[in-house]
């Protein structure tokens, strides 16, 4: 398009060494049409435009990587065309593989050394650096010693009743996959298809479950070396353990333990079964008010034994190398006992025969480190001896404060549940279990914040404390085994665990 430029010139008009006669009754009219002159009419409109196309970054996630991870950016006036983005790290070009006007995905570039970089982003001759500042990690070696992977690392989290997914695969086996792959060999699942949106298939009890359903014999054959089961049968002892109900019992768990201990015989897996908290089993309708009758207390105690004399016997009697199943019971309400109150701690367990105890920690886990302790030898107090077993036998089945209580901040969200967690590291729980991968509770329509991936999908700094902190524990026994010529010792462990987890 061509601009008509008009121009008035007065009396005289110089350019160079020529000059044009004065013309006194008119001004000479000069008409000059440039095509070229079209910026000139367009500079105050188009300066605006520039600074609208300037890239924009807000932010960059995950804030740390190894070379070949994806990254990705957040912002505004990116190109839709993954290759007119030029992305730099550290002084190299990265690959962008997608992108949109608002998000690139790109790679870390090759040879890039470890160290802190801000990104810059060039769209159009146009670039921007970011404010958040990129943490390139050295990347590791693949581990591929045994005794190392299926090490008890004590910190992992769990998945039952997740309340949202992101792929095609069932939510049960999407959030067993999320864990492996933030580094954990610590999986608790419920052997329930309920508990998973699973519908469609039944089973007539819980080893046909975990044998036949093809989402839970998938999570059995994953990478996981310590499995908790919430695995119940349907008796009712609480009006008194019945013939019938302890045969039924008996049976389900002796079958679960004898399938368990066959198929996975020289796999180094350890499988725990147990339950929910067992104190509203105790009371019922969660009425702390109740006072559990003889009869119910008495019903309790059988149970217990009924199952842990069931997997007794069927290890007895089940030829098995490097694969162990454990029985345990779960108490919620250790407080109250404390207070003297019947609850499962002081009037259930000491009658017991289980090879564990898990605490779920609620009712204390926001108290000092003395008063945790104190409640945690409580109840290892109550717990009678199985010699059969080294070491301590009360483990966090349960622990977390949710991102509601925090308004929903992040980094305090990591802190407190990373402090809560050290002070168990601190007594020597044998397994710290975080509640849990992805939010179950659902207040008044808001997901409360259970969670390390949040319903976004969004990964929670919570979430990267223990991705980190795996890949430097498994690193850390490895080198202690070179060194030492042997493993280290759950003191050794427990003492480099809370120091570490002190500054992650």
């Amino acid at each position: 398009m061509n601009t008509l430029l008009t121009a008035t010139l007065g009396p005289r008009l110089i350019y160079g060494d020529t000059s044009l006669p004065e013309n006194k009754d008119m001004h000479r009219l000069i008409s000059i049409t440039l095509s070229s002159l079209l910026l000139l009419g367009a500079c105050d409109k188009e300066q605006p435009d520039a600074e609208e196309k300037m890239p924009v970054i807000y932010s960059i996630t995950p804030l740390s990587g190894t070379e070949g991870e994806t990254v990705t950016v957040n912002g505004s006036n990116f190109s839709s065309t993954p290759s007119s983005n030029l992305i730099t790290l550290g002084g190299k070009t990265a690959t962008v593989t997608s992108a949109t006007s608002v998000q690139l995905l790109f790679r870390i570039p090759p040879g890039i050394a470890p160290g802190k970089y801000k990104a810059s982003v060039m769209v159009n001759g146009l670039t921007v650096e970011s404010a958040q500042l990129f943490e390139v990690k050295e990347k590791e070696v693949p581990i591929t010693d045994p005794e190392v992977l299926n090490f008890n690392y004590a910190i992992g989290t769990q998945t039952i009743g997740p309340s949202y997914g992101f792929s095609s695969d069932d939510r049960l086996v999407e959030t067993a996959k999320a864990i492996s792959a933030m580094g954990s060999n610590i999986l608790k699942i419920s052997l329930s298809t309920g508990s998973y949106n699973i519908s469609g298939r039944s089973y007539p009890n819980i080893t046909a479950l975990v044998r036949d359903d093809p989402s839970f014999s998938a999570v059995l054959d994953m990478p996981f070396t310590y499995y908790f089961f919430w695995a119940r049968s349907h008796s009712n002892w609480a009006d008194g353990y019945s013939a019938a109900e302890r045969t039924e019992d008996s049976v389900q768990i002796a079958d679960l333990t004898t399938y368990l201990l066959t198929k996975f015989n020289n796999s180094g897996k350890q499988f725990f079964l147990g339950h929910w908290e067992g104190d509203w089993y105790l009371l019922p309708n969660y009425d702390v008010n109740y006072i559990p009758s003889d009869a119910r207390i008495e019903g309790m105690i059988q149970w217990y034994r009924a199952r842990q004399n069931a997997v007794d016997e069927a290890t007895r009697v089940t030829s098995h190398t490097d694969v162990n199943v454990f029985s345990y019971c779960e108490v919620n309400r250790v407080v109250d006992a404390i207070n003297g109150l019947k609850r499962v701690t002081n009037y259930v367990l000491p009658y017991t025969n289980v090879d564990y105890v898990s605490y779920s920690a609620y009712d204390s886990q926001g108290l000092s480190q003395a008063e945790f302790s104190n409640v945690l030898n409580y109840i290892e107090g109550n717990l009678p001896p199985r010699p059969h077993i080294n070491g301590k036998r009360v483990f966090i089945g349960e622990m977390g404060r949710c991102a509601q209580d925090f308004g929903f901040s992040k980094t305090q969200h990591e802190s407190v549940n990373r402090e809560n967690i050290r002070k168990s590291v601190l007594w020597g729980a044998p397994f710290i279990l975080y509640w849990e991968m992805y939010n179950n509770e659902i207040k008044d329509g808001i997901q409360r914040g259970f969670w390390m991936i949040d319903n976004t999908n969004t990964k929670w700094p919570l979430y990267d404390t223990y991705a980190g902190f795996y890949a430097k524990a498994k690193q850390w026994v490895l080198s202690q085994k070179q060194s030492l010529n042997r493993l280290p010792t759950r003191e050794e462990y427990m003492s480099w665990a809370y120091s570490t987890l002190a500054n992650p």
